[in-house]
């Protein structure tokens, strides 16, 4: 016949100090082996699963050079979009001019100097395009992904809407803020 704890006489309280100082001795434990037990036994250490692919490209928006002297940077012009004081001559760029990009122009704009930059531009949507080409790594599949910005802590979503057989990848992305000033810029793609 099993007793009850008070019937045995031992303190509800004692035990339950017990309790948790083997609890944290079991996680100190496990901690310890799971630092030592990779180096000692390599063949059961786990893989670390690296899905990630460095790209290099061009970050393409609707946008036109425009001056606006007055204007607060970043903010919003009513009626015409986000102000930024800041040029740097890929103005001319539309997300159009995503229809007959190839890997070889992208990489000669990569390349080349940018046009002669305006005194300003306006972004008129939070919609971009980051046109890119794998420097090392496979091309993924088009679908959602997360991409992080060379600079940027955080990844992004995106969705790879293309991969041409010229090893051209062609982004989409929505978020805005900061990520509107980024032009030729490096980037991971987190899986």
């Amino acid at each position: 016949m099993k007793r009850s704890i008070a019937e045995r006489g031992e303190s509800p309280f004692l035990l339950a100090v017990a309790a948790a100082l083997f609890l944290a001795a079991s996680c100190y434990l496990g901690a310890a082996l799971y630092d030592w037990l990779p180096e000692k036994l390599p063949a059961f250490a786990p893989e670390a699963e690296t899905r990630e692919s460095s790209l290099r490209g061009l970050a393409i928006r609707t946008e036109h050079s425009a001056s606006a002297p007055d204007a607060p940077e970043g903010k919003r012009l009513t009626g015409q979009g986000v102000y930024f004081s800041a040029c740097d001559g890929y103005e001319c760029l539309s997300p159009e001019s995503l229809e007959t990009l190839t890997a070889e122009a992208l990489e000669a704009l990569l390349a080349a100097p940018p046009e002669t930059p305006g005194e300003g531009r306006v972004v008129k949507s939070a919609v971009w395009y980051f046109a890119a080409l794998p420097t090392e790594g496979e091309s993924p599949e088009p679908g959602r992904c997360r991409l992080r910005f060379a600079g940027f802590a955080r990844a992004v979503p995106a969705r790879l809407l293309e991969v041409r057989g010229d090893g051209l990848l062609i982004f989409r992305l929505t978020e805005g803020g900061d990520y509107l000033r980024l032009r030729v810029t490096e980037a991971e793609i987190e899986a």
